[in-house]
């Protein structure tokens, strides 16, 4: 007689058959009635007489006999029936485990997407404590990072934790890599750790939750601590889970957690240690990714300083026009109203204008440093030159009338009227060379050049005096005369042509710099800063929407904070007041944008550098 799996059989009614009860004997079964609050349990067959129908949902498990069947038809019959519903089981279990499978795959597999896309590293641990949590239903859950110690040695730091029990459980300490800890063992020896009961670990292993349970009013039993791997199979860190339930949403107490906490499971292990690989990688990727954005932040700040170093006097306005066009960028961004409502800058764009305008001004390392820093309208000396040549042109004059009054002694008509008329016309040169010279320091002033100073400067370019050898020179040599000639600030066209490359220098060197999608537009917003929208900007001359809001935005950041700045050796700072006025003509006349002006006045963005 072969051996059959235990079965229990269920007769459906009034089944009757002669002989039933003989096979169920032989085959070492017997069989009950079948009623409607019957409980099936498994493996179970239910015997159907002829004509009669299974109970709803049960007819895998049923069989019918005939009412004419000898005992040993009725005896194969009953063993090849057991055989089948034992098949069918088997295949519901392994139906039920594929479906679970794939189950978890596709949840560890948008476990993994997730992981990849979250930014924010305090979002992701998060993520990847609240989804463990659930998959098991933990109550509690820590997250552990491998870090180095003051003393050198490795340690674990406590980067996120959760509890639904428990609110606020976070405390940032560390502990040692040792095996005094659960999570320092399992990192230590590099493998998964499942407690039934922490008080009571398995031998040879160190007890867990007490410290934490004392502090807390809370019992720990449960525990599954899993090693986080990173792409080199390096641990990295540690994932403790504590107190699975069998309910995710219940709250634990020290009295409900012997009836409500179970022990983890053998297929927890298996899809948390996944999950903690992932998680390893995806918070490796993160940091990576942050010790690249300090590295860059770190290269733009060493840019700007290197700016700075080279033209002192503008120290800050990159980091001022930054905090200016930035703030503007999020008003703008939060508006309902006006022109632009429907703007919105993500965190990325935000970014790239940030880059932008710390970077704007980086083309003025290809400019010259005597144009970069010109003070005044002359070259440094170039004054000091002039005033020594109108000394001697004085001393000059001193000496030609001192000789007409010696010759005039010699003929005997040095009477005392004649003597008064030289001493006249020597102080009214004298004074006519001081007032020269006084026009020259006068002109030489970055502020705009009067009528009467540039006719002034033009004579003085015509006349000449002589040397000790009797050389004719100009009173102001042709240089000097361009310089000093300059309408307005102190570069003439040449000179500002060379300043006013610095944006092309700017964008050619910020587009050497491989930027990622996302940061792709740097280039051509700092080219755009000064372009004004009717077309009278460099140096592209463009107007309109040709140019980027954001780099309008930024012009009259730049504009504003150049009229303002009170460390400019070549004009005083302009009143926050008057500075707005200055821009509002210049929208007037359709030069910056009047909408975002309106935003930049409306929401106060000029107090952000406390002007």
């Amino acid at each position: 007689m072969r051996t059959m799996p235990a079965f229990h059989i269920y007769l459906l009614g009034s089944l009757e058959h002669a002989g039933l009860d003989e096979v169920l004997a032989d085959i070492g079964l017997a069989g009950e009635r079948l009623e409607a609050t019957t409980t099936i349990i498994s493996p179970a067959l239910i015997l159907l007489g002829t004509g009669q129908a299974a109970p709803q949902g049960l007819a895998d498990i049923s069989v019918a006999f005939p009412a004419d069947a000898s005992p040993a038809a009725l005896s194969h019959l009953l063993h090849i029936s057991m055989e089948n519903v034992a098949l069918r089981q088997a295949v519901r279990q392994l139906e039920d485990q594929a479906k679970r499978q794939h189950r978890q795959f596709e949840e560890l597999n948008r476990i993994g997407i997730a992981l990849s896309a979250e930014r924010d590293i305090s979002k992701l641990q998060a993520f990847i404590l609240t989804t463990m949590r659930q998959l098991t239903n933990a109550d509690g859950a820590s997250l552990w990072l491998k870090t180095v110690g003051d003393d050198g040695q490795p340690k674990l730091f406590l980067s996120a934790s959760q509890n639904t029990s428990i609110d606020n459980t976070y405390q940032a300490f560390k502990v040692p890599v040792d095996e005094k800890s659960v999570v320092g063992y399992t990192v230590s020896v590099g493998t998964s750790q499942i407690y039934d009961d922490a008080y009571n670990p398995p031998p040879g292993k160190p007890q867990g939750g007490k410290g934490f349970d004392q502090q807390y009013g809370y019992r720990t039993k449960s525990m599954l601590t899993v090693p986080m791997r990173n792409y080199n199979n390096e641990v990295v860190g540690a994932v403790q889970l504590i107190n699975a339930k069998r309910l995710f949403e219940t709250k634990l107490t020290v009295a409900n957690v012997p009836d409500e906490v179970v022990s983890f499971r053998p297929e927890d292990l298996e899809m948390i240690e996944s999950i903690a690989s992932q998680a390893a990688v995806a918070i490796d990727n993160r940091n990576l990714l942050d010790s690249i954005q300090a590295l860059f932040d770190g290269f733009v700040q060493a840019s700007v300083t290197a700016i700075e170093q080279r033209d002192p006097s503008t120290a800050g306005h990159s980091g001022r026009v930054e905090a200016l066009t930035t703030t503007l960028a999020g008003a703008v961004t939060k508006i309902d109203v006006g022109r632009y409502r429907d703007v919105y800058l993500s965190d990325d764009q935000l970014k790239e204008l940030r880059y932008a305008c710390l970077l704007h001004d980086f083309g003025k390392v290809g400019v010259r440093e005597h144009i970069l820093i010109k003070a005044k309208k002359l070259m440094p000396g170039q004054l000091e030159v002039i005033q020594s040549r109108f000394e001697f042109v004085e001393r000059s004059v001193q000496v030609k009338y001192a000789t007409e009054k010696l010759e005039a002694m010699r003929r005997g008509e040095a009477g005392a009227a004649v003597l008064t008329e030289i001493d006249r016309r020597l102080e009214a040169d004298l004074e006519q060379l001081n007032q020269w010279i006084q026009g020259i320091v006068s002109a030489n002033e970055p502020s705009v050049l009067p009528e009467d100073k540039a006719s002034m400067l033009e004579f003085l370019s015509e006349q000449t005096y002589y040397d000790m050898a009797g050389r004719a020179h100009r009173m102001l040599d042709p240089q000097e005369f361009r310089f000093l000639s300059i309408r307005k600030g102190t570069l003439d066209p040449q000179e500002r042509l060379e300043m006013e490359s610095h944006v092309t220098h700017s964008f050619h060197f910020l587009s050497k710099i491989p930027w990622t999608p996302l940061m792709r537009g740097v280039p051509e917003i700092a080219y755009g800063h000064h372009e004004k929208l009717d077309g009278t900007g460099y140096p592209r001359g463009l107007s309109g929407d040709a140019i980027p809001i954001q780099a309008r935005m930024m012009t009259i950041s730049d504009i504003y904070d150049a009229l303002t700045a009170q460390d400019r050796p070549y004009k005083r700072a302009v009143p926050v007041e008057k500075a707005l006025d200055i821009l509002k003509n210049e929208a007037g006349e359709g030069k910056l944008d009047a909408d975002l002006l309106d935003v930049f006045i409306a929401k106060r963005v000029y107090d952000v550098t406390g002007r």
